[in-house]
């Protein structure tokens, strides 16, 4: 999988973290390790683009979690706790949609993925770029 790093602005600056490739339990702790260079680097809204991820994994969905959590300027959970990490994930289905990170352009199975885990409830999803940066 490959990272790619770009900056747009909308109301405010938005960087989008494009991902290509597969996202899975080889990889995606380089995701997380993404979101938080660029959140010290300064950036507090992104857009995850997912037009060219063909696959992801349960730790793709981790991971894409732990990006919004550093967003918010929290700490993700500890991917080597296992369940307690999915818990994490299940707790912010029922906190509200997250202001600071949102998906753009995901393929019909990663969709489905975000779809049946529930990410829907608290990730927005676009597949509109213009639509995606005005919403931040």
């Amino acid at each position: 999988m490959n990272i790619a790093v770009q900056e747009a602005q909308g109301r405010v600056p938005v960087t989008i973290m494009q991902l290509h490739g597969e996202l899975d339990a080889s990889n995606y702790l380089n995701v997380i390790t993404k979101a938080q260079e660029v959140y010290q680097a300064g950036a507090r809204d992104l857009l995850l683009d997912l037009t060219d991820l063909s696959y992801m994994s349960s730790a793709g969905l981790m991971a894409l979690h732990s990006a919004a959590l550093i967003m918010r300027g929290a700490e993700p959970p500890d991917p080597e706790y296992g369940w307690s990490a999915y818990h994490s994930m299940a707790k912010d289905r029922e906190g509200g949609v997250d202001q600071h990170c949102k998906i753009f352009n995901p393929q019909p199975s990663v969709d489905r993925a975000l779809d049946i885990t529930g990410f829907k409830a608290f990730l927005e999803v676009y597949t509109d770029m213009g639509a995606a940066l005005a919403s931040f």
